[in-house]
């Protein structure tokens, strides 16, 4: 990635909630925050960013972009699934973006 903080914040018209540069790389990440429906909010960025990213990617300013979908996994469970909406999995394959589990183990 080589824009600023400031000039992606600015892009895409929203505030990146964390953006850490290496000398390789730079990861941003945009959260949905808690609360309320968080399917329906994360479909509502995508489609509000759709373009920018898609035009950012193709210009080589980003690499791929990802939807990161965290579930809590509890210590006692011996299993658990989750379902990733239809339309959010399409809107993120629209917009060129990987879907991502990411699992976190809890007490």
């Amino acid at each position: 990635m080589a824009l600023s903080r400031s000039d992606l914040n600015a892009l895409l018209g929203l505030q990146v909630d964390r953006y850490e540069a290496s000398s390789r790389r730079v990861h941003a990440q945009i959260d949905i925050a808690d609360g309320g429906d968080q399917w329906a909010a994360a479909l509502d960025c995508i489609q509000s960013i759709r373009a920018t990213i898609q035009r950012l990617v193709s210009e080589g300013s980003i690499g791929t972009p990802s939807l990161d979908v965290a579930m809590v996994f509890p210590h006692s469970s011996l299993s658990k699934f989750l379902t990733v909406p239809a339309d959010l999995a399409a809107a993120a394959g629209e917009a060129g973006m990987d879907v991502q589990l990411s699992v976190y183990k809890t007490e």
